[in-house]
């Protein structure tokens, strides 16, 4: 008995904290090609997460990827288990290696200590992009990169009022942008149909954990705001002209264990089509 309980503790720590590398293309007619090429780390849901002291792990895996950019879809802290310490000293750590981007997620919109945390990231070299939008400049030519907040920091409501606050607020931020290549950084994948009504190439996103837990043939079983049998809880999908790219994430929320889902961090190739 003591074997078997041993065995399944140590199988459910490698799941959770054996961190993989999901390598991924996207190919796009209206991509400039001074960006063809360009490496995109993707990470999200990290949730104060533990990966090693001064989480050296994920550090090394995100350094390894080899990116041009990290963009990180919200959620650096979890507001049940908040370790501010520890999310201070990863985003810190991060900034190290390359230019960072970053949105908030929901565990962001609910941690009581958020304006702490928020002044912190406003020091920091990491950009938060939650109010606002960029273009990145590579010889010459010019990409978007739209930024959007947790639909959470709109209000506490109906969420599909919510959701219909978002929209505006997103029509509102496409409208300040140019008819360049754009990527959104926005948490949440469920908000998909939302993303294709504007002019937008890429979405990364992250949120759903990759259904927590994932059997063969089945997939994720279950991910906020989607439910069961989660439809965009990883992987990459195209509707209406937009992709959609979503991150499996790090760390866990409410339920404390991973089962066939590693903790996942993207790296995404844009490719000129």
């Amino acid at each position: 008995m003591l074997g078997f309980l041993i065995a399944v503790s140590r199988f459910l720590y490698k799941e959770d904290k054996e961190i993989q590398v999901t390598e991924r293309e996207f190919f796009s007619e209206r991509l400039p090609e001074a960006f063809d090429g360009c490496r995109i780390v993707h990470v999200s849901d990290y949730h104060n997460g533990w990966f090693g002291w001064r989480a050296r792990h994920l550090l090394d895996k995100v350094s390894g990827a080899g990116g041009d950019v990290i963009m990180m879809t919200g959620d650096v802290i979890d507001r049940r288990t908040a370790n501010l310490g520890r999310s201070k000293s990863f985003i810190r750590r991060l900034t190290k290696i390359g230019p960072v981007y970053y949105v908030t997620g929901n565990h962001e919109a609910h941690y009581k200590k958020w304006k702490k945390l928020k002044k912190y990231i406003e020091k920091s070299d990491m950009m938060n992009l939650s109010d606002t939008s960029l273009q990145l400049v590579k010889d010459g030519q010019t990409i978007n990169v739209v930024g959007m907040p947790d639909p959470w920091f709109l209000g506490n409501e109906v969420y599909s009022d919510v959701n219909l606050r978002f929209d505006k607020l997103l029509r509102h931020r496409m409208g300040n942008v140019s008819d360049d290549f754009t990527i959104l950084m926005s948490h949440r994948p469920e908000l998909f149909l939302i993303y294709t009504k504007y002019d937008i190439d890429l979405v990364l996103s992250g949120h759903a954990h990759g259904g927590q837990i994932r059997l063969p043939f089945v997939g994720g079983l279950y991910s906020p705001h989607q439910g069961i049998l989660p439809k965009y809880a990883e992987g990459m999908h195209k509707m209406y002209g937009t992709t959609l790219s979503v991150s499996r994430g790090l760390g866990n929320s409410r339920f404390p264990f991973r089962v066939f889902n590693h903790p996942e961090i993207v790296v995404l190739t844009l490719r000129k089509k």
